[in-house]
């Protein structure tokens, strides 16, 4: 079974902003490493093991956020992360696993041929 993607090998991207998501100064979770948007005031958060969270104890910002998208991998069930947007086509979503690379597309734009999860 394959390891988790090393951390530098993983880019997911704000699902509210599609901006690259970097690690803040603090930005751990018990050992586990989390990605954070970097957008003024936006709570979203990544890890490999939860997906994507919003990083906030203020339960009214909680309640008034949409709820984050969770895509979980076929092969191995961890949550995947969005991986590539197109602003051409506001559709489109790439997700990826950390863990095996399987990748899924949502949205209007198929491109299969170009996705072949054995890579």
């Amino acid at each position: 079974m394959p390891a988790a993607a090393p951390v530098s090998k993983i880019h997911p991207l704000c699902y509210e902003h599609h901006c690259e998501m970097t690690f803040p100064d603090v930005a751990t979770n018990g050992d586990e490493l989390v990605y954070a948007c970097q957008e003024p005031r936006c709570l979203v958060h990544y890890n490999h093991l939860e997906g994507y969270f919003l990083n906030t104890q203020n339960l009214s910002l909680i309640e008034q956020s949409p709820a984050p998208p969770h895509q979980y991998c076929s092969n191995d069930n961890f949550p995947m992360y969005l991986a590539e947007v197109q602003p051409e086509h506001r559709s489109f979503r790439l997700w990826r696993c950390p863990k095996c690379g399987l990748h899924r597309v949502g949205g209007e734009l198929k491109v299969a041929a170009e996705l072949d999860p054995q890579s």
